[in-house]
């Protein structure tokens, strides 16, 4: 066989192993310190405060993400459960939005300084009752007459309590915004978390980088 004979058998194997190769579907890689927000992967939807939140357990932390439209804003709502024996540094600032589609680019953390939010709607009238006539006697319905023994004594379920009192806390600090803390060991924090919007994007996805994990959560966009 000549030198050229040779090269010309070099080269064709050389182009058939290429597009073997290239026939092959490529698989995207998850670094081992990122933990994405997938069904196979234990994330799990959970209604808190009125709203969805995607909630990824791992062993040392606990991350919930609820995502919505706010204004020229993407707002998060943000709840990070530390589950170490050691306190967790947390900053938002370290917090993004991706957007994949239809023009990849960052969305970066904005801050409450800088937050301008369009005032709340005023509340609905709600309309008096009508007056009775004069002399007209009030009707008891029978059952108000009943009261339980415990509420005739002025005794209340204390458990009852405390837990009603938790969920007010717990929801009051879930519509402040987040800010840079230290969470104690089995401790949690809450708040909301405003970046710039793309009012275009179709699919997001909120970055949270902590302790050296990055917990991912994406979010397909409604307009």
């Amino acid at each position: 066989m000549t030198l050229l004979q040779k090269l010309s058998l070099a080269a064709t194997i050389s182009s058939a192993t290429f597009s073997i190769a290239s026939s092959i579907p490529q698989r995207t890689i998850q670094p081992d310190n990122v933990v994405r927000c997938e069904p196979n992967a234990g994330c799990v939807n959970q209604d808190l405060f009125g709203r969805s939140y995607k909630v990824i357990n791992t062993p040392r932390f606990t991350v919930m993400v609820s995502i919505t439209n706010e204004g020229v804003y993407t707002r998060a709502d943000v709840s990070i459960t530390n589950h170490t024996d050691t306190p967790l540094s947390m900053t938002p600032e370290d917090f993004r939005v991706e957007v994949g589609t239809p023009k990849p680019k960052v969305l970066l953390y904005v801050s409450p300084a800088n937050v301008v939010l369009p005032p709340p709607p005023p509340p609905r009238a709600v309309a008096a009752p009508a007056p009775q006539p004069a002399g007209a006697a009030s009707f008891v319905p029978p059952s108000a007459t009943l009261t339980a023994p415990a509420e005739m004594a002025g005794v209340a379920d204390p458990d009852a309590a405390d837990a009603r009192e938790k969920e007010a806390a717990d929801k009051a600090a879930a519509e402040k915004p987040l800010s840079a803390t230290s969470i104690a060991p089995n401790e949690v924090t809450r708040g909301r978390v405003y970046f710039a919007r793309d009012k275009k994007s179709n699919l997001d996805n909120v970055v949270i980088p902590i302790a050296g994990l990055v917990f991912e959560f994406p979010y397909a966009m409604k307009h």
